[in-house]
């Protein structure tokens, strides 16, 4: 029996979140949570049903995470184009947590590709953006050329 792109996909996401839950931790952050702030790192001032659409979650979610992340200090809300939309925006301690965060990141990284060639890990991450750009019908997935 072949095993489904989708269920290896789930099942590493599942692994891949307890790990970075546990890293993360210390910095009283999840990944959900670093997950909208590294989107809202890429692209500044997005809505929170850009964000949703993007992460592929309910905007439910989005704005308990936002509303988490403004009581810590790392999101601000700014007025939208209109009256019912805001835009977002993260602060200078955000930017400063994201770069603190980056060697845990990158050890859990390494410890979930193994025994991967760069090269191989390199494809990886290319693959799974175009998945998730195709996925979301977002181009902001894919690398900057």
């Amino acid at each position: 029996m072949r095993t489904h792109i989708p269920y290896l996909l789930a099942v590493a996401s599942t692994v891949a979140t307890h790990r970075v839950d546990e890293r993360l931790a210390a910095y009283d952050l999840t990944v959900r949570q670093y997950g909208l702030l590294a989107q809202l790192s890429l692209e500044p001032e997005l809505t929170m049903a850009e964000l949703a659409r993007q992460l592929g979650i309910a905007r439910q979610s989005v704005h308990q995470l936002v509303n988490e992340l403004v009581e810590a200090g790392h999101v601000r809300r700014r007025p939208g184009a209109d009256d019912r939309s805001r835009r977002l925006e993260i602060t200078d301690t955000a930017h400063y947590l994201l770069s603190r965060i980056d060697g845990p990141l990158e050890r859990v990284e390494a410890e979930l590709l193994g025994d991967l060639a760069p090269d191989e890990a390199e494809t990886l991450r290319s693959l799974l953006q175009r998945v998730l750009a195709h996925a979301t019908d977002d181009e902001a997935w894919l690398p900057v050329r």
